[in-house]
């Protein structure tokens, strides 16, 4: 594993014969569970869900104004007709502004929400690994093989959960 790590790395590799090769300890984190398994991704997942779901309701109070336009031109004259189709466009228009407007501001909480998690990921990894005496520390998706042993995931894991709830008491 060190002289895969070096190549990658571009560092010269060391020969596992050599008795005087100083010792690298190597760690892997896997982000992914871990950002299914932070409490603080489960809670900003759901205040997404929550904003995702009013924009929802507030879609479909538009879409039922625009149908009840739509079916209230049947009846009109024809000067009532265009006024009212006038109004069916603008609401129209209304509409995809809304629909445009909403999935950007979904779209910028949700990047905001990843980047601080990250963030705070990055922050607690290198504090462990500092402690701990890591000196690489990769991400299991850069990885095709490697001993459980150097999974640190559940550590890390068990940290940022506890940070989490000890701030949010």
């Amino acid at each position: 594993m060190g002289v895969v790590v070096s190549l990658v790395l571009g560092a010269p590799s060391v020969s596992p014969a050599d008795p005087a090769a100083p010792v690298q300890k190597i760690g892997i984190v896997n982000l992914d569970k871990i950002l299914h398994e932070y409490k603080r991704t489960l809670v900003s997942d759901k205040k997404l869900e929550e904003f995702y779901n009013a924009k929802q309701a507030e879609r479909e109070r538009l879409v039922s104004e625009v149908k009840n336009l739509r079916e209230e031109l049947v009846l009109l004259n024809e000067e009532s007709r265009r006024e009212r189709q006038q109004q069916v466009e603008g609401k129209m228009k209304g509409l995809a502004d809304f629909d445009r407007e909403s999935k950007d501001a979904l779209q910028k909480a949700r990047d905001q929400a990843i980047k601080e998690i990250l963030d705070e990921v990055e922050e607690v990894v290198t504090s462990f690994s500092k402690e701990k005496g890591f000196d690489l520390v990769i991400s299991s998706r850069a990885v095709l093989y490697g001993v459980e042993t150097l999974d640190l995931t559940d550590p890390i894991l068990t940290i940022l959960n506890d940070r989490y709830t000890k701030k949010n008491k």
